[in-house]
């Protein structure tokens, strides 16, 4: 759709280069600019990401950090995410429904 294709500007930030004014802007190559594709992704756009993947797994820092001496100290939070603080069945069910997932 026209209303579909329009080209904001990037907001100005504190941490933008000054040159960000110089950049060409990016030229999409034809594959990307395909009906086909856009068709493609946009019935893709309603399956839920978890349905494929998974749920998200914990993080383990150890794991993607491996070094002899552990850096890592165990923190202590008021938050028990794999607890009562954690999302409920409800709440998942619900996020995929405002977001459209199939």
């Amino acid at each position: 759709m026209a209303s579909e294709l329009i080209d904001l500007p990037e907001p100005n930030s504190e941490y933008s280069d000054s040159d960000d004014e110089d950049r060409k802007k990016f030229d999409a190559p034809t594959w990307a600019q395909s009906p086909e594709l856009r068709a493609a992704l946009e019935s893709q756009s309603t399956v839920n990401p978890d349905d494929i993947f998974g749920p998200v797994q914990p993080l383990r820092m150890e794991e993607l950090f491996r070094t002899r001496h552990s850096r890592f100290r165990a923190r202590t939070s008021s938050a028990n995410w794999s607890g009562p603080d954690g999302l409920k069945r409800s709440e998942e069910l619900e996020y995929a429904r405002r977001m459209g997932f199939r």
